[in-house]
């Protein structure tokens, strides 16, 4: 099984991109291949439909076309999506074949503060829904990720620790059954 592990904030730093991390390798540890797209792979022209795709939206629809599963770890700007991941949604929702049509996506993100990326996750779920994505219930959100998170973005706290093992538990499973489905 492949998934796409995309996000992070564009910060090189970014608690997001620390989470990103440490997902892409539990999921590892669970035997799917993942590709993990930040940084630079997000750094792309602002959507113009007047303009040929740019050729890191293109590489980004191809890595989205072989997966069966994907997950946006997201940060929340000022309770919303951050732009630059909105942006590469944006120019791969444009391609042929779409992509995210009956794709599992499992949403994740961390934050400083109390509700841990939720209220940007709300955001996500009717953008996905819109394009035809199937986000999981529930997602993953890390609150006061600042003292929570250790600089490879393990949790510190036992709770969220489990909690993430048990969603991308579920993600895996409901990635193999939409994948079987075919």
């Amino acid at each position: 099984m492949k998934i796409v592990a995309m996000g992070g904030s564009l910060r090189k730093d970014s608690l997001n991109l620390k989470l990103l991390g440490h997902l892409a390798r539990c999921l590892e540890a669970l035997g799917p291949q993942v590709r993990s797209l930040s940084g630079d792979d997000l750094r792309i022209p602002l959507y113009d439909a007047d303009l040929a795709a740019p050729h890191e939206a293109v590489a980004l629809h191809a890595a989205l076309a072989e997966c069966q599963g994907l997950v946006i770890v997201s940060p929340e700007y000022n309770a919303g999506i951050p732009p630059h991941l909105k942006n590469a949604v944006d120019w791969v929702s444009t391609m042929t074949p779409s992509p995210f049509k009956g794709l599992p996506v499992l949403l994740a993100s961390a934050s400083p503060g109390a509700f841990g990326g939720a209220r940007a996750q709300m955001q996500w779920r009717a953008t996905l829904a819109n394009l035809g994505a199937f986000a999981l219930p529930g997602g993953i959100t890390v609150p006061l990720a600042d003292r929570n998170l250790a600089p490879d973005g393990t949790p510190g706290d036992p709770r969220t620790a489990g909690e993430i093992g048990k969603a991308l538990k579920a993600f895996l499973d409901f990635a193999t059954r939409m994948d079987e489905r075919g």
